[in-house]
């Protein structure tokens, strides 16, 4: 484990799956009880929706040897980020775990993007990340530095205008990661704590949409 890598916490015996598709490029990755990644997956350029997840996760567990019933839970981001996608991998994600009864948690995407960054940056102290929705307005979520080599959410995914993040002085312990990559392992490494713990209501694990889609906007103006 390198030293950047979130300490394990007691208990936590099986590799998880963590899965991401809250951009056009859907991830998958399985992280060792040791936090070492396992095996990891991202969709391809060129393929657009989420058809190409089960089955690339199907060949993760079985490079492995693995089944879902062996897996120490499932994690899933819940962005902001594609409507489609968000809703294709939370769907996918409660099949794998509600039946094989594995604890299952949701998180933020943009959580294990602050994350990566500050395990691949130990100046880095704050993250604010920054996603275009358009119109004027932005995703924007900030997290810190924990005392873990992980990150904490100081500030949930809300929208803002853009103009907010323009006044934003960023230095060499605050960063501004605009339109983000999720991180599956880091994903998966976030979401220790809380597996550890039972995990979420599968039920309760939603797409985060801030926004209505630019479809629905679109609709409303031409009724207008």
């Amino acid at each position: 484990m390198s030293a950047s890598t979130p300490a394990v916490p007691d208990g936590l015996t099986a590799p998880v799956l963590a899965l991401d598709a809250s951009i056009l490029r859907a991830q998958a990755a399985i992280v060792g009880p040791d936090g070492i990644e396992w095996a990891a997956w991202t969709q391809p350029e060129g393929p657009r929706g989420t058809a190409l997840l089960a089955p690339a996760v199907a060949d993760l567990l079985g490079a492995h040897q693995l089944a879902v019933a062996d897996l120490g839970g499932v994690v899933v981001g819940t962005g902001p980020g594609s409507y489609t996608g968000l809703r294709s991998a939370i769907a996918f994600a409660r099949a794998l775990a509600w039946p094989s009864r594995r604890p299952f948690v949701g998180l933020p995407s943009v959580a294990s993007a602050a994350a990566a960054l500050f395990a691949d940056n130990s100046t880095v102290q704050r993250v604010v990340t920054v996603i275009d929705a358009r119109r004027g307005e932005c995703y924007r979520a900030d997290y810190e530095r924990a005392a873990d080599a992980g990150c904490r959410e100081v500030r949930a995914p809300c929208l803002v205008p853009v103009d907010e993040i323009d006044a934003l002085q960023p230095d060499d312990e605050f960063v501004i990661l605009k339109e983000p990559e999720p991180a599956a392992a880091a994903l998966a490494r976030l979401a220790w704590p809380r597996l550890l713990a039972g995990g979420d209501d599968p039920a309760t694990v939603l797409p985060l949409y801030l926004k209505r889609s630019h479809a629905e906007i679109a609709l409303e103006e031409r009724q207008r």
